[in-house]
Order: C-alpha cells, then sequence, then structure tokens
C-alpha cells in the first residue's frame, strides 16, 4: 500500500513538471511592444483636384503635400499581439490637415482608421484621402 501511494505521488510529480515544460512550448507567446506606422495622405479640394502644401500632423510629425497632393511619414504606436499570429496598434492622436484658402480638417485617428489596427494582416501602411472644403 504504501508502495501504491508512493508510485502515484511519483506518477503526478512527474505529470505536473511533463505539463510545466510542455504546455508553455505549445501556447504562442504574447508580446507588448511598439509598431511604426507608415501614413500616406492625399489632400484633395471638392472636385478631387490636389493641394499642394497642406500640411498635415499626427501628434507631433509634420508633413507637407507636394504637387501631386500626397505626403508620407511614419509614427510609433503601442502594439500587442501573438508571436507569427496577430498584432494590433492601438491608435491615439488627432489627424489634422491645414492649407490656405480651405477649412481646417480634423479628426480623431480613431474614427479615420479604428482604434485598433490591424498591422499583421492588413500591413503597416495606412492611407487616406482628404477632402478639403473652401
Amino acid at each position: 500500500m504504501r508502495r501504491r501511494v508512493i508510485y502515484s505521488l511519483v506518477g503526478v510529480v512527474a505529470g505536473l513538471l511533463l505539463a510545466a515544460i510542455a504546455i508553455p512550448n505549445f501556447a504562442r507567446s504574447r508580446f507588448h511592444s511598439s509598431e511604426t506606422l507608415a501614413f500616406k495622405l492625399r489632400a484633395v479640394d471638392q472636385k478631387g483636384s490636389p493641394i499642394q502644401g497642406a500640411e498635415v500632423k499626427i501628434l507631433w510629425p509634420r508633413a507637407v503635400t507636394g504637387a501631386d497632393g500626397y505626403c508620407e511619414f511614419a509614427i510609433a504606436f503601442p502594439a500587442s499581439g501573438t508571436f507569427g499570429s496577430s498584432g494590433k496598434c492601438k491608435l491615439s492622436g488627432t489627424l489634422r490637415v491645414t492649407a490656405p484658402g480651405f477649412s481646417v480638417w480634423e479628426r480623431d485617428l480613431k474614427t479615420v482608421f479604428g482604434a485598433s489596427y490591424d498591422y499583421f494582416h492588413n500591413g503597416t501602411q495606412l492611407t487616406h484621402v482628404v477632402i478639403l472644403v473652401k
């Protein structure tokens, strides 16, 4: 009887040890870091013509549109996910576009791109067209 208890106890301990080693190797690792997203924005008027010289800001970066109405810049946002299968950035801040002769266009990033951007499946470049009104 005593031998049976010892064998059972050794079996339970061995099973727990095996589980402690195996389970973390089967579960995917989670991460929390930051990811840099590239923004490509285009400013156009109500007729769809590009606006050159429009100032575009998100948080602290500032960019100015070229003759084609486009500008590009990059910003790092907090990111989390599972290695090899997911990754989302938590977007925050305000997208603001100004140009001489036009009304200021300003929106929260969450309303433009969503509160959480899935860069693992959608890529790290976000594009948007802003229509400015006189």
